[in-house]
């Protein structure tokens, strides 16, 4: 499970400006992504931009995750993420289309941050002291066990004002 968090951003489309051959991975393209329309995007190991090649063509069609890029110049393409060709992606032409679509991978990378974030809150939530009456106690007392216990706790003081306090650090 990757902790990361995929680009995505309303309407990129544009060319390759370089030959992308089967081997390679890294290419130039006509224009670069923009969050708004003129201020560059790029991408990182931790943010990555997941990309379709020549979308429209169902039989050179290619995901790919460029993990690391400026401008035009993307420098890391991992190639053939849905594994279609086997481990050996087709050649891309000057001037084929590449269009950011909204793909299984960003839905993926979501749940993954998800996860973390939410063993992060319950790990939290866990060593947190919580009381009825919105005081804390002694870091011994009234510590909450489990998920289980969270929903046993609350379930009893249903229609009550519960106060939670979650220290994170």
């Amino acid at each position: 499970m990757a902790d990361i968090e995929s680009q995505i951003v309303n309407f990129y489309e544009s060319t390759l400006a370089t030959l992308l051959a089967s081997a390679a991975t890294s290419a130039t393209v006509s224009s670069g992504p923009t969050s708004n329309g003129s201020t560059g995007i790029n991408a990182s190991a931790s943010s990555p931009i997941y990309l379709v090649i020549d979308p429209d063509n169902s039989g050179a069609r290619e995901v790919v995750s460029v993990t690391a890029s400026s401008g035009t110049s993307f420098t890391t393409i991992t190639r053939d993420l849905e594994n279609r060709y086997g481990g050996t992606p087709p050649n891309h032409q000057v001037g084929t289309t590449i269009r950011l679509a909204v793909l299984s991978e960003h839905f993926k990378d979501m749940n993954d941050r998800l996860d973390v974030g939410i063993a992060a809150l319950t790990g939290a939530v866990q060593t947190a002291n919580i009381q009825d009456d919105d005081t804390f106690a002694s870091p011994a007392a009234n510590k909450v066990a489990s998920s289980e216990s969270i929903k046993a706790y609350v379930d009893a003081n249903k229609g009550a004002s519960i106060g939670l306090v979650i220290a994170l650090g």
